[in-house]
């Protein structure tokens, strides 16, 4: 009787264990639904919400028209986007996604999150392309 009572009170505590340190998908949907609303957004404000200060100063609406231009010229329209790697830190974390672009078959994009109390804010991106085939041969 005795086995089963600590049985069963050690499956209760692992149980709310579990449930209490859960808390990941709420943050990383949160983290996804920004760089959604971030690949979409049409215009500089509707980012600048989700940006931490630091981005803020670099990353102004100038640049941001400007990437916007970059990307609609040389990448085009998103067609596949899929999250491959995501590095979870103590108070940030990467989400990688592997990218098809209409002009661009091949692409990773990579979004820095600042997180903070559960609140994560974007603090920087980047785009990798694979290399091309006459790089390839001259690394040889």
């Amino acid at each position: 009787m005795k086995k089963i009572l600590l049985m069963l009170t050690m499956v209760l505590v692992l149980g709310f264990s579990a449930i209490c340190s859960a808390s990941n998908g709420k943050v990383l949907d949160a983290e996804e639904a920004m760089v959604n609303k971030f690949l979409a957004a049409s215009n500089y404000s509707a980012v600048t919400s989700m940006m931490t200060d630091g981005m803020k100063k670099d990353f102004t609406e100038e640049v941001f028209k400007n990437f916007k231009e970059q990307m609609d010229k040389n990448f085009g329209a998103v067609s596949e986007k899929r999250l491959v790697v995501i590095e979870k830190g103590a108070d940030a974390d990467i989400l990688r996604y592997s990218m098809k672009f209409a002009k661009q078959p091949e692409a990773m994009m990579s979004f820095l999150f600042a997180v903070k109390n559960e609140k994560p804010l974007l603090g920087d991106f980047g785009i990798a392309l694979p290399q091309k085939e006459e790089n390839k041969e001259a690394a040889k």
